[in-house]
Order: structure tokens, then C-alpha cells, then sequence
């Protein structure tokens, strides 16, 4: 299972933030993080379906890649600042909406609403916290 792994870190930390995965220099304890059971194109459905567009592939949700490493599975790259900012403004409100919307443009043999409803709300607090900070999120997501 692939697993995606958001630092609140600049762009500077990357590799330390690579360390976890190739040389155990650094853990994840060393930055607020967020571990998801989540690929690329689950974040892409959630981006669409907060931007309220059917395509799932109009727009990114991460940066060109800061650190891509075949060999050992992994690649960091920044998380699209427009995709931080709309998590950090949704409220309780709109999350019934924006799950059912997720759910529809996804493959919903892998999660459910009520496991992505928690995710929402872990990406959500999470994302308010780096907007907080004034500090960019960075994505590792081993493969």
C-alpha cells in the first residue's frame, strides 16, 4: 500500500525528509506531520471536488518533484499552496458535500465516506496548521 507521508518543512528540508526513507538520519517526529493511506490521484478527486469540477486531472495537487528516487521507492515534492488553502478554509458545514463529491470522482473500492471523512478532517486541521505557521507542506509518498 502506498502510503503519503505531509511535513509542515520548507523546501531547504527535503533532504532531511528523504533521511527518513534512505538513512533513518531523521524520523517524521522531527516535523508535524501527517501519515495518509492516500495516492496522488485520491488528493487530485479531493482538489476537484473542493474546486467543484468533474476532472479529476484538470490540476495537480503537488509541484514538480523536489526528490524523485526509483531505487528506493520514494519522491518528496511540495504540496500545490492553492490545495492547502482551500482545506484550511472548509468548515463543518460543507464536509458532508465534500465527502459525497470525493467519493464520486474516486475509486471507492479503497476507502469509504466515513474513512474519508476522517482523512478530510485530519488534512483540514492539518492544513490550518501550516497556514498558521506561514510555512509550506511537503509530500513524501513511498511506492
Amino acid at each position: 500500500m502506498q502510503v503519503t507521508t505531509w511535513f509542515i518543512a520548507k523546501e531547504d528540508e527535503a533532504e532531511a525528509i528523504e533521511s527518513i526513507v534512505t538513512t533513518e538520519e531523521h524520523s517524521p517526529e522531527d516535523w508535524m506531520y501527517l501519515e495518509l493511506p492516500l495516492i496522488e490521484m485520491e488528493f487530485m478527486a479531493l482538489s476537484a471536488a473542493l474546486r467543484g469540477t468533474e476532472d479529476i486531472t484538470d490540476e495537480r495537487t503537488l509541484e514538480d518533484p523536489l526528490i524523485f528516487r526509483e531505487e528506493d521507492g520514494l519522491i518528496i515534492a511540495r504540496v500545490v499552496e492553492s490545495f492547502i488553502q482551500s482545506l484550511a478554509r472548509v468548515t463543518d458545514a460543507n464536509v458532508p458535500g465534500l465527502v459525497n463529491a470525493w467519493v464520486e470522482r474516486m475509486d471507492q473500492e479503497n476507502h469509504g465516506p466515513e474513512e474519508l471523512r476522517e482523512f478530510l478532517s485530519e488534512m483540514v486541521k492539518f492544513a490550518r496548521q501550516a497556514v498558521a505557521r506561514r510555512s509550506p507542506v511537503l509530500s513524501l509518498a513511498t511506492f
